[in-house]
């Protein structure tokens, strides 16, 4: 009887939902644009982003679980913001591209960025 009560945790454990949440690193190039009375910079840089995304809670967050405001999050996009720069991430193709801009005191900065994003092996689906 034994094998038979070992038999019915195994198949309780197996039929438990697997967790939604999924991690992804982002190796993206960012490009900060300056326009000012003074004159005109800009710089660019390799810039490493990761998130968690939540699909059952419909959450995405970065690493250190600070939230973004999600607008869409579906099975093939996700759309959020978070400090006035927006994210979109299309899940077919792994791609993630983001943007801001702001003016303040004359003086105008706009950032984008874009890369590619990947799920550790073990949680590809």
């Amino acid at each position: 009887m034994r094998g038979v009560s070992e038999c019915a945790v195994l198949t309780i454990v197996l039929a438990e939902p697997v967790l939604a949440r999924t991690h992804l690193n982002c190796s993206t190039r960012k490009v900060v644009l300056i326009s000012a009375p003074t004159g005109d910079t800009s710089s660019a840089r390799e810039e490493n982003l990761g998130f968690w995304v939540d699909d059952e809670a419909k959450t995405l967050t970065f690493l250190d679980n600070t939230p973004l405001t999600v607008t869409r999050l579906d099975q093939f996009w996700i759309s959020a913001d978070r400090d006035g720069i927006f994210y979109e991430f299309d899940r077919r193709d792994g791609t993630l591209s983001y943007a801001s801009s702001t003016t303040k005191g004359g003086v105008s900065t706009t950032i984008v960025g874009s890369g590619r994003c990947e799920a550790p092996p073990t949680e590809m689906r």
